[in-house]
């Protein structure tokens, strides 16, 4: 806040006593003052909770606030939180989860012909994301869905 809009909250017979060498005017120069850190992190607030501009430490808060804290702490998936959060449970959600957590593009997700309520999770071989994929899936697919691993041919 501005010393003007300072001395603009304050009562008429201070308003009029105001004068550049006296007292009052120099607590409103230290009030101004006072705010103007508060101001200029206000001026840039959303920055604290935008997945790409924000701190690095807060990456981790960001990413249990949007409920992908499971899957780890990228900016990807903090970025993508509400699109994962829609699409859970579903092979397409599971898909991207997996993409987005561990970075591969290479994933396929099918649902066993043969057995309901079972995935069958394909990543390329040599990876060396095998174990990571299957935590990820353990924790995202549908509780009463099994699945297997197995590589890309």
């Amino acid at each position: 806040m501005h010393r003007d809009a300072i001395a603009a909250l304050l009562p008429a017979a201070y308003q009029r006593a105001m004068h550049p060498s006296g007292v009052l005017w120099a607590l409103l120069d230290v009030m101004e003052a006072l705010h103007e850190s508060g101001e200029q992190r206000l001026d840039s607030v959303e920055d604290l909770f935008h997945p790409y501009r924000c701190p690095d430490r807060l990456v981790p808060f960001l990413a249990r606030w949007v409920a992908v804290d499971h899957l780890g702490a990228n900016r990807d998936l903090v970025a993508h939180g509400t699109a994962l959060a829609q699409s859970r449970g579903t092979r397409e959600g599971l898909r991207d989860a997996v993409a987005l957590a561990t970075g591969l593009t290479e994933i396929e997700i099918e649902e066993s012909a043969e057995r309901p309520f079972h995935l069958i999770v394909r990543i390329p071989a040599g990876s060396g994301l095998a174990e990571r994929v299957r935590h990820i899936v353990e924790l995202d697919k549908p509780a009463a869905t099994t699945f297997e691993m197995g590589v890309l041919e």
